[in-house]
């Protein structure tokens, strides 16, 4: 992400995830991703539907975060 925000000028990187990934879902809130919404059985995965959740980290949040990990 430090790529995109710093050099590209990214103001937001999203993503979606399924919501029974859970562990997918830890790692992202830990990389500092908020979640914005579910879509709900958005997905047909071996033959059940599965929601999506839609998650994103905008600029100043990761700079925020990075600050505080700096101290």
């Amino acid at each position: 992400m430090g790529h995109g925000f710093e050099y590209v000028g990214l103001h937001r990187v999203q993503l979606e995830v399924y919501a029974h990934n859970a562990r997918a879902r830890h790692v992202y809130e830990k990389a500092g991703f908020v979640v914005e919404g579910i879509r709900r059985e958005a997905a047909l995965r071996d033959g059940v539907w599965v929601d999506d959740v839609l998650m994103a980290v905008l600029e100043h949040e990761w700079a925020a975060a990075r600050g505080a990990g700096d101290g």
